[in-house]
């Protein structure tokens, strides 16, 4: 068998046919050589310009993220232990994402003499996770967030500087007299002007989630029991000019200002549904009086 000899300048043509981005740094955090050269960089697109010898800071248009890639290959140094980790661009009105996977490279020695990275495009990969993750999160007849969100939501971003702050619970009125008179189909109308309704009517800090049918409920960080009352009769005028078969929508609020950590936000929802559940018997009496 005859075996081909593998000379510097076959073997980088060889590394040039894999996709993904093959490079080696000095311990000076300076490119020794790269496989390719990708459209994020400065120079590149001059057929004479070289990588070897230049940092990240010297050849990114992105100098936050050449920041990062030095701070991490300085770790790598330092420690001996390599790191993978994900970064987005945005460049050119386009957002792209890139894994960097990068070891230290030792010599017979033990002692660190570079390091090997490899830069794989995983834009789709990361943009799919992202679609994913917003369906999980998303009501799909509204668009606003689900019910599963809310627990994801306060464990993951409530945060002490955002009291007080208030919750609003809602119902729509009059949704099983509109599904037994017109269908489900302009129900489901019904329930969409409902959240434009919350969408135009509250701040944008607003965090709106549907909670199912048709009811809503609604956390407004750094508010005053206040200002929420005042949003609720904007939302209240608003209603009126949301027509549905004619008619303006109805829709019931309760609301609860919570001003620390001691209420949580599940006794705050609880004191907001009973206050909308007050306001919703009330239509119904003064209804059944006329």
């Amino acid at each position: 068998m005859n075996l081909i000899k593998i000379d510097y300048d076959l073997f980088k043509r060889i590394l040039k046919e894999i996709p993904s981005n093959i490079f080696f740094k000095d311990t000076e955090c300076r490119y020794v050589f790269s496989t390719h050269y990708w459209r994020h960089l400065q120079g590149a697109e001059d057929p004479s310009w070289d990588i070897a010898g230049k940092t990240d800071l010297e050849i990114r248009k992105d100098k936050e993220n050449a920041k990062l890639a030095m701070e991490q290959d300085r770790e790598i140094i330092r420690t001996g232990k390599g790191v993978s980790y994900v970064i987005e661009i945005n460049q050119d009105g386009v957002t792209e994402y890139l894994e960097l996977i990068k070891n230290p490279v030792r010599d017979d020695d033990g002692n660190i003499i570079g390091i090997v990275g490899l830069i794989n495009d995983v834009t789709e990969k990361v943009l799919l996770e992202k679609k994913l993750e917003k369906y999980a999160h998303t009501d799909m007849l509204t668009g606003l967030y689900n019910r599963h969100y809310l627990d994801e939501w306060i464990t993951n971003f409530m945060k002490p500087n955002m009291y007080p702050l208030c919750v609003i619970s809602a119902d729509c009125d009059g949704l099983k007299t509109v599904n037994d008179t017109y269908g489900h189909t302009i129900g489901d109308e019904l329930i969409r002007l409902t959240a434009s309704l919350f969408r135009v009517g509250l701040p944008e800090k607003a965090v709106i989630f549907r909670m199912g049918g048709d009811e809503f409920f609604a956390i407004l960080p750094n508010t005053t029991q206040e200002e929420c009352k005042k949003y609720i009769d904007n939302m209240n005028e608003v209603s009126h000019t949301l027509l549905l078969k004619g008619k303006p929508i109805c829709v019931s609020f309760g609301y609860c200002e919570v001003q620390s950590v001691l209420m949580s936000l599940m006794q705050a929802m609880d004191i907001s549904d009973k206050r909308m559940y007050m306001e919703k018997n009330a239509k119904n009496a003064e209804r059944k009086s006329l």
